[in-house]
């Protein structure tokens, strides 16, 4: 079968390619920021560290913060500017509130379909060929993000960059942001020779469905470019390798999985509904998820069934209790942005991404079961598996 969009095992198991491949792509990418957004990442972090707006994060983590707000200001820095008026408020908080009163969430995200399109997307997405002007630019594409709900994690993080780039004055922010879209446009075109196999079929997909997928609350989560895809999958590499140490300290662990895993349809599945999710009964064999929840008997974690929605904030520890370390499962358009919110609610996460997408809901007419690599997942939540791979880069704290 071909791929929707994209597949990470193309005739060999994803762990001992894609992982691979991913690995010394994340490494030549953190070479060639060296000597070109490297030092603004390390300028931003002395910032950071003496204004305190945020715990510290390793420089590579703002490296890649850089460079997916040059792909973003390509992929989407037209569309917001070109937006008049929109009610941004009200359609930040119907994200939030879809995740806060899941019986409401079909109707919110009825409403949030047509605000969307309507208020959101004036003209047709293209590639921003030009660079911001002055700040403005910026806070308004933030602003944009933030409101579409799906990028709502990456303006979160955007929000502290705009108070660094507001000391700039023109001449040096009209530098940086040369720099950073620079350094964007390298990576578009090195991530397609280097990613692009994984990727085939993504450029097909978001020209067939255009149209079907205008007035869908998830046309931004499925209407991705291959750059982005890309660019998720270099994010997914920083951050685990970022988050490992703090992930490896916690004596409890849990995959949190996406239902699409399931051999079972919804209905059909004998799953244990709980506040925080699913757990699996067991009664289906050949089941992806039953096959994590025989492996986490075997290697001490747990497993978990969450919905694509899910409030990620329930898995942060509570006062006096000792934090869980999590394991996001996730496709392609959405892992990045899972990693950051467990990250902004001060859970010890890694990721590990479908081997591609298939659910019914986002993808596919029909839907079909989706998968992990279990080696790769085993490498992370079994300590006695420690990481194969070498990096070059010892991850720094400022």
């Amino acid at each position: 079968m071909q791929p929707i969009t994209y597949k990470l095992n193309p005739g060999r198991s994803a762990f001992s390619t894609y992982y691979l491949d991913v690995a010394s792509f994340t490494d030549d990418v953190l070479v060639r920021s060296r000597n070109t957004v490297m030092p603004i990442a390390e300028s931003y972090t002395d910032f950071l560290k003496e204004s305190r707006l945020e715990d510290y994060r390793t420089v590579e983590e703002y490296v890649y913060e850089l460079l997916n707000l040059g792909v973003l200001w390509r992929s989407y820095g037209n569309t917001a500017l070109a937006v008049q008026i929109a009610p941004f408020s009200t359609m930040a908080h119907l994200g939030e509130w879809r995740k806060t009163h899941p019986r409401l969430k079909p109707a919110i995200d009825f409403l949030r379909g047509i605000l969307l399109s309507f208020f959101l997307v004036p003209i047709p997405c293209r590639r921003t060929d030009y660079a911001p002007q002055e700040l403005a630019d910026i806070e308004r594409l933030v602003t944009w993000l933030e409101a579409t709900g799906d990028f709502r994690e990456d303006a979160f993080r955007y929000i502290r960059l705009l108070a660094y780039l507001s000391m700039f004055s023109a001449e040096e922010f009209s530098k940086t942001m040369k720099t950073i879209l620079t350094f964007a446009d390298w990576f578009e075109d090195e991530s397609t020779l280097r990613m692009g196999g994984y990727t085939p079929n993504v450029d097909g997909f978001v020209e067939r469905n255009l149209r079907s997928y205008r007035w869908r609350i998830d046309r931004f989560t499925c209407l991705r470019s291959r750059t982005e895809y890309h660019l998720s999958m270099i994010g997914t590499e920083i951050m685990n390798r970022a988050h490992r140490e703090e992930f490896d300290s916690c004596g409890r662990k849990t995959v949190l999985a996406p239902g699409c895993m399931r051999a079972r349809s919804e209905r059909e599945c004998k799953g244990v509904k709980s506040p925080k999710g699913i757990r699996c009964a067991g009664c289906e064999s050949r089941c992806h998820i039953n096959q994590l929840r025989e492996m986490g008997v075997r290697d001490g974690f747990d497993v978990m069934i969450i919905p694509h929605s899910a409030d990620l904030s329930q898995w942060s520890a509570k006062p006096g209790n000792e934090p869980m370390g999590v394991v996001g499962v996730a496709c392609l358009s959405v892992l990045v942005q899972g990693g950051w919110e467990l990250k902004r609610n001060n859970v010890p996460a890694q990721c590990v991404l479908l081997n591609q997408c298939g659910c019914k809901s986002h993808w596919h007419e029909e839907g079909f079961p989706t998968e992990i690599d279990l080696r790769a997942l085993k490498q992370i939540v079994v300590p006695s598996n420690p990481p194969s791979l070498t990096y070059p880069f010892k991850i720094r704290i400022f």
